[in-house]
Formats: structure tokens, sequence, C-alpha cells
């Protein structure tokens, strides 16, 4: 199975963040949005997940979030990557409103636990975002109106969850498989 681990948006701000994609839309049907239940800020993408390594996979995970505290995140502004002159996707923002950076610590954490389980090195830097929409494949998007996206809201994340990805012809599809609680933060 597909999988990857990612924190899920309160509802609060999955309804903002699915009013943004009217102003967003605008622009055209060169994107094709993601579903409102598959939004969410993505931490580690797995690939191919062997169904019999899924008692060390939680295991692993289970030890590297419960020493976080739960985090404060906010949704704010969009833009798509990787560059204007080629957009591929259409991300909202995620800000960790954290003192510490523990948004990116915890991340550094879940690589770490699954490259100890012989996942291969994630080669590109981790970027909080949620991804609102990909190109449509072989056709010429337009920009949308970024700038008009501001302040989406905050919300405080308290756990990390296993997802499995399915392919269906309306877009992709995720299941949650396994949910693992932020802690305390007082482990290290």
């Amino acid at each position: 199975m597909r999988a990857f681990l990612a924190i899920p948006l309160s509802e609060e701000v999955r309804a903002a963040a699915c009013a943004s994609r009217e102003v967003l839309a605008a622009s055209g049907d060169g994107w094709r949005f993601v579903r409102d239940d598959g939004l969410h800020v993505t931490m580690r993408f797995l690939g191919e997940l062997d169904p019999s390594g899924r008692g060390a996979l939680d295991t692993a995970c289970l030890q590297a979030v419960s020493v976080e505290a739960r985090l404060p995140l906010r949704l704010i502004g969009a833009d798509v990557v990787p560059s204007r002159r080629r957009p591929k996707i259409l991300w909202l923002g995620v800000v960790d409103e954290s003192a510490e950076g523990r948004l990116a610590r915890l991340a550094g954490r879940l690589e770490s636990a699954v490259r100890s389980l012989g996942f291969p090195p994630e080669e590109r830097p981790f970027s909080a975002h949620v991804t609102l929409a990909r190109a449509r494949r072989g056709t010429r998007v337009l920009i949308p109106p970024v700038e008009q996206i501001g302040d989406l809201g905050s919300f405080v994340a308290d756990r990390v969850v296993l997802y499995r990805s399915g392919l269906l012809p309306g877009g992709s599809v995720y299941h949650e498989e396994a949910s693992y609680p932020l802690g305390t933060g007082d482990a290290m």
C-alpha cells in the first residue's frame, strides 16, 4: 500500500481551506483540487509500505511523536511550486507558531524513525504546507490569485496520522490506518 505520515487539519481550518478554492479556482480549470477530506500537512511520504512492517513502523512513529507536545499551527497564504513559470502544485502555507520550531523538529524525528526502518532518505528539505491542487497534466494552467489568500486560521495539532493512499478516477482518496498522539513534550 502507498502510505504517508501527516497532520490532519481541524474542521474549522479545513473549512477555511476549502473556502479558499472559491477565490483560487477562478483562474480556470487547469487545476485539479484535492478532495476536502484529503487536506493535511504532509510530514513524510513513505511510498509503498509492506503490511508486515506495520508493527515496527507504529512503534517507531509512536516513539518519535510522543516526545513532542501538541503543536500550534496556522494556515496562511498560498503559492505555487516549483515556479511561477511552471506551476505544478498550488499550496497553502503552514506556520509553526511554537517558539522553538517544533514542527521541523517533529519532521526530523519522523525522518530518523522511518530511515531506521530502511526507508530511503527524503531528498527534499521539509517544507510545511497543505497541497490544495495539482496542475492537470498536459494543460497550461494560469497562476491563481494567491495574493488574495490571507490568514485561514489556527489549530493545535495533537497527532500524526499514517494514511493509506488510493487512486481513483476523481483523484486520490486517503484512509487513516493509524494515529500517533503527540505527547507532553517532557521526554527527550
